[in-house]
């Protein structure tokens, strides 16, 4: 198993528990993204009972239920620049610390590899700092946050055209309306590898059904916030299981005692009932050949 969207966040999870906590689980290898945040909270209770219909409505396709969740989404980022995340306010990072994912990887590149992260919209020169944090070992891809950081997909061209060329995936969570334009950047660059966040939210329906079409472009099935069992079959059916891949968007929401909880994907992975080819698709095989292991 692979977990492809993990962000290395040691405050909740040190790196020596995070490979404890991946020994216990059977994940073989884990791909690093640096941290946007200060550390998140648990949920409080409240919230935790509201999440279960959020992630049922933001990836239905009845349109209004939809419009509703999506237009809850889009208003968690505030103008301050903070998330807000039920209540709980945090600082969005502009430049995510990329020197200590790749570090990490470097000390264990049988266990992690990683992704940079980019800021169009931030303080550093995006194309730049891909180029400089690939050159290090074990990095396999491009991150970028359009919802978080506040930007329109298109500012994304230049690092797409460069992620094309020397045959990088994009890892990109969307935003809404041009934040969330997930046909631009397939449709403009056809060699481009570009995964989606989270079952493709916020148009998850829509999307996971233009990955089918599109040979370039996957979903993974990360974060207990964003997707449940039935996202994550609905994105199975309608993209297919060679365009869907395994991610838990740790360690938030299931960190405890220096140690990340897998048990929760683990488990929603085992409930797909995937057959063996289609298991070892989604558990490694596509991450592997996406990213080039």
């Amino acid at each position: 198993m692979i977990d492809s969207h993990y962000h290395l966040e040691e405050a909740l999870v040190s790196v020596d528990g995070l490979v404890r906590s991946m020994d216990e689980a059977g994940i073989s290898r884990t791909a690093l993204i640096p941290a946007v945040t200060p550390p998140l909270k648990s949920l409080p209770r409240w919230a935790a009972k509201i999440t279960p219909y959020f992630r049922r409505y933001i990836h239905s396709d009845k349109k209004l239920r939809h419009r509703a969740m999506a237009a809850m989404y889009g208003n968690t980022v505030k103008k301050s620049g903070k998330v807000d995340i039920f209540g709980d306010k945090y600082d969005i990072i502009s430049q995510p610390d990329n020197d200590v994912v790749a570090k990490t990887v470097a000390w264990r590149p049988d266990r992690f590899c990683g992704h940079v992260w980019i800021n169009p919209a931030g303080p550093v020169l995006p194309v730049e700092e891909a180029e400089r944090v690939m050159a290090r070992p074990g990095m396999v891809g491009v991150k970028a946050h359009p919802f978080w950081h506040d930007f329109a997909v298109g500012l994304l061209k230049d690092v797409a055209a460069l992620c094309e060329e020397k045959g990088w995936p994009l890892l990109v969570h969307l935003g809404v309306k041009e934040k969330g334009d997930y046909r631009l950047l397939p449709e403009a660059f056809s060699r481009l590898k570009i995964i989606y966040a989270h079952a493709g939210i916020p148009y998850g329906v829509d999307v996971c059904r233009y990955a089918r079409k599109k040979h370039n472009v996957f979903v993974d099935l990360s974060s207990s916030q964003y997707v449940d069992l039935t996202a994550a079959r609905q994105a199975v059916q309608l993209a297919g299981p060679e365009k869907c891949l395994f991610g838990t968007d740790g360690p938030y929401m299931h960190a405890s005692q220096d140690r990340f909880d897998y048990a929760h994907y683990i488990e929603m992975f085992d409930a797909l009932r995937l057959g063996d080819a289609d298991r070892e698709r989604v558990g490694w095989k596509n991450f592997e050949e996406i990213a080039g292991l």
